[in-house]
């Protein structure tokens, strides 16, 4: 493992300190948990950024700040700390935009920790050295730093889709492209040189941001076999909207029956009201 640098080990220890002190205080962990509800309703927008210093629990933790640990020495050995700093909250942002907008219909939707920043500087340094190899965690070979990345960058893609663990693909994907881009401002040379590279971490993370800007019930429809039209008709539009809408009913009702109606935003009320 390469040194953490001295940007990489101030990030881990802030991290940890004020992660530690969120386990023992909850309205601290709920302050600063990345909330759509809170940013979108309650204008909270520090939960862009705060929410990246605290975790689930101590194993999530322990895998980001490794995961930090590994890679942020040799990028800062290369660029300097002050661009660490840029493309780690830049990252960190960018990822939390990324699950906002993709999840800004779902009100209830929460998260914790600084994977989208991690995985920031994990393709800054791809995007640096796209022929070293890596080592994915507890497996017991080694890849291409590049086909890391476009697995990494695919399967993300899959996550968002398929719904079916609690990971922040959104995050991930967000903070990942974030970091290609923002090492392209940073280091011009970088995308003179490694622009392929750029492009092969990018352009699969655009597809699917136009896709979902023209087709977002695909999201909420079940399997991978949607067809895709170029001339959408006024029933495919009228169906996808009526199926968002209830989507949001259902979710409305859960949250009544959990915590009764008194919980209920405006924006709620209003739904429910047929407004």
């Amino acid at each position: 493992m390469a040194s953490s640098g001295s940007i990489g080990l101030l990030l881990v220890v802030l991290t940890s300190l004020i992660t530690f002190y969120a386990f023992r205080r909850e309205s601290l962990q709920a302050r600063y948990t990345f909330s759509v509800e809170g940013i979108l309703i309650h204008k909270e927008y520090s939960r862009l950024i705060m929410s990246g210093f605290v975790h689930a629990d101590w194993i999530h933790l322990l895998f980001n700040m490794y995961a930090l640990m590994s890679f942020a020495g040799t990028l800062e050995q290369v660029t300097g700390p002050w661009h660490v700093l840029l493309i780690y909250f830049a990252s960190l942002l960018g990822g939390n935009l990324l699950a906002l907008f993709i999840n800004r219909n779902n009100l209830a939707y929460r998260a914790v920790g600084a994977s989208g920043a991690i995985a920031g500087v994990i393709f800054a340094v791809i995007l640096l050295f796209p022929g070293i190899s890596i080592s994915p965690l507890f497996l017991p070979f080694r890849v291409p730093a590049w086909l890391f990345g476009l697995v990494y960058t695919l399967y993300s893609i899959y996550g968002i889709k398929s719904r079916n663990d609690n990971i922040g693909h959104e995050a991930h994907l967000g903070g990942a492209v974030t970091g290609v881009l923002a090492m392209c401002a940073l280091e011009p040379l970088v995308l003179q040189f490694n622009w392929p590279i750029a492009l092969l971490l990018t352009l699969p993370t655009i597809v699917f941001l136009l896709f979902l800007i023209n087709r977002p019930e695909w999201l909420y429809l079940s399997g991978l076999s949607l067809t895709i039209s170029q001339h959408e008709t006024k029933d495919e539009r009228y169906n996808a909207a009526k199926f968002q809408r209830q989507q949001e009913i259902d979710r409305i009702l859960d949250k009544i029956n959990e915590r009764g109606v008194g919980s209920l935003t405006e924006q709620e009320r209003n739904v429910l009201e047929g407004r």
